[in-house]
């Protein structure tokens, strides 16, 4: 997973296939949004010499896009879990599921009411502790029913509590994230995405924006100091293509910090065939990440034998041995983009999997 303020913004859950209908725009309901027990594989592209092509595209009425011809970089899985399930339901007594991405420590809270859906708050690992989040009021991701030329947005806030760091002289940590969004749906029409080499949706599409602040506090024997938001500070620019079904995004296109250039798009890709239920549990956990010239890898579990390193296309860069399920890899010589890994046992079994970032 990312960092809490990104990864809370909605960016994988899903949707049923709409092929070929391009007649009149759809509404969302509360029937749309996910709910416990889906599963589904989102395909992403990265490549620099794709993304760059690509824009938004126009907006209004009746809008044709076609990104059916983008090539896949890599995929991950997500599960919609229930509440109860979790070891942190007690944390968001309003949250009605929470979603996990296979081989990712951590969840992202989400609540589906008649009249809204949002994100309640994170869990995720921070320096090997995890850490939660909880957002109040809640980060709003669509009010019901959901047409064209809907507006939303709002100020949510969430806490940090404190959690212990390796950073002499301080010995732990806490925060506040504040999360500022427009959102406007600016468009309907129907997207083509590379599902199946071509298939199409009938959507509508939501144009986000997002101004995220971390305010940070260290800890030593002096108490508790400010270190300030400046260097925490990160817009977010999306387009968000949502269908009816069992799910909503069914497509989403990233930009820069400027809102000129596609970072990355991703779509749904498929319900899961044959995944490692191993990854589900979140049994390692990888920090810092994003990271520049070093990460660790640590199994929660027995039996780590060796980890393997992946780039997006699949090649092998690197294989290391686990000593007492934990490895620390130099990633100086990297550049900067996703990477992933396998962690095996000694006779080969994959026991566990995810990815991390490598920022330069």
């Amino acid at each position: 997973m990312k960092k809490i303020y990104s990864l809370l913004s909605i960016a994988t859950l899903s949707v049923t296939l709409f092929a070929g209908q391009t007649s009149a725009q759809i509404t969302l309901t509360a029937v749309d949004m996910p709910k416990p027990g889906d599963k589904f594989v989102n395909g992403y592209d990265t490549l620099v010499s794709s993304v760059l092509t690509l824009s938004p595209g126009a907006h209004g009425a009746g809008v044709t896009w076609n990104f059916g011809s983008l090539p896949l970089s890599y995929t991950d899985t997500n599960a919609i879990l229930s509440v109860a399930s979790t070891a942190y339901a007690a944390s968001f007594p309003t949250a009605t599921a929470a979603d996990s991405v296979y081989g990712t420590p951590g969840e992202n809270y989400l609540i589906d009411s008649t009249n809204f859906f949002s994100i309640a708050g994170a869990v995720q690992s921070v320096q090997g502790n995890m850490t939660t989040a909880v957002f109040k009021p809640a980060f709003l991701q669509l009010n019901f029913p959901a047409t064209y030329g809907n507006i939303s947005g709002g100020t949510s806030m969430a806490h940090v509590a404190p959690f212990a760091i390796h950073f002499p002289p301080f010995d732990s940590a806490k925060a506040i994230i504040i999360v500022q969004y427009a959102d406007t749906i600016d468009s309907w029409g129907t997207l083509t995405t590379p599902q199946y080499g071509g298939s199409k949706y009938k959507t509508l599409r939501q144009k986000h924006y997002e101004l995220d602040i971390d305010s940070v506090f260290l800890h030593n024997t002096s108490g508790w100091q400010y270190v300030g938001p400046v260097s925490s500070t990160s817009k977010l620019f999306q387009y968000r293509w949502y269908a009816n079904g069992i799910g909503d995004l069914v497509g989403l296109m990233t930009m820069d910090t400027t809102n000129t250039k596609v970072t990355s798009f991703e779509w749904y890709q498929g319900y899961p065939d044959g995944i490692n239920e191993v990854s589900q549990q979140h049994n390692t956990v990888v920090y810092p990440s994003p990271c520049t010239s070093q990460i660790t890898f640590h199994y929660n579990q027995q039996n780590a034998a060796n980890i393997f390193i992946y780039d997006v296309t699949g090649r092998q860069l690197a294989r290391a041995e686990m000593k007492n399920n934990v490895t620390v890899l130099n990633t100086s010589a990297y550049s900067a983009g996703m990477y992933f890994y396998n962690i095996t046992d000694n006779s080969g079994h994959v026991l566990d999997n995810g990815k991390f970032t490598v920022a330069q």
